[in-house]
């Protein structure tokens, strides 16, 4: 790595830092680029050296953010081998603990500033789930993989349509999901 490399990864990790930093304190909306360039002890042309504006530098930090997580988890397997156990793992395991820097990005008023996370999400699960090697990435994969997401990724952003302490609902959320896993996959599901 030259030192011009060295210099850019450092100014960026500065800039990414200020900005959850300052995240903590306000919204995405709120934080100027002069602001986040004195808590980054940058100038204000350098931060755009590396970001159009604060919003750039917000999907970046969120796209981060959830590329760890989604790294972590150990569902994608399951999607081809029990569907119930997919989908309790992606919906229902327990998280890790976010980090204080990870709620304020996560924050209802922030993540109305990034219309494009959910499209985001729908990108990396699916490079996670390919990444199994059970499934080709072709174009009727895709489509498959996105009508399945999609609805998936909305019970993650709206917790608030499934009652986790209701097992009724779980059940019935879990049964309903698994059997379209079937259905879309079918020839994982044959008897």
């Amino acid at each position: 790595m030259s030192k011009t490399d060295l210099r850019v990864t450092k100014t960026k990790r500065a800039i990414q830092q200020a900005g959850l930093a300052l995240l903590l304190k306000k919204t995405v909306n709120k934080i100027t680029i002069t602001e986040l360039a004195q808590t980054a002890l940058i100038n204000k042309g350098t931060f755009y050296l590396h970001y159009a504006d604060i919003y750039a530098l917000y999907d970046e930090l969120l796209a981060t953010v959830a590329n760890e997580a989604i790294q972590k988890s150990t569902a994608y397997p399951l999607l081809f081998l029990d569907s119930q156990a997919f989908v309790r793992e992606f919906l229902f395991a327990e998280s890790p603990a976010l980090q204080p820097e990870q709620l304020a990005l996560l924050k209802p008023e922030n993540l109305r500033f990034a219309p494009d996370f959910p499209k985001v999400l729908l990108h990396l699960f699916k490079t996670a789930i390919y990444a199994v090697g059970r499934l080709d990435p072709t174009r009727e994969n895709d489509i498959r993989l996105t009508f399945l997401l999609n609805g998936m990724i909305s019970l993650l952003v709206d917790p608030s349509l499934i009652d986790r302490n209701d097992p009724a609902c779980v059940t019935f959320t879990v049964q309903l999901l698994s059997r379209n896993i079937e259905q879309t996959f079918p020839e994982f599901y044959r008897d």
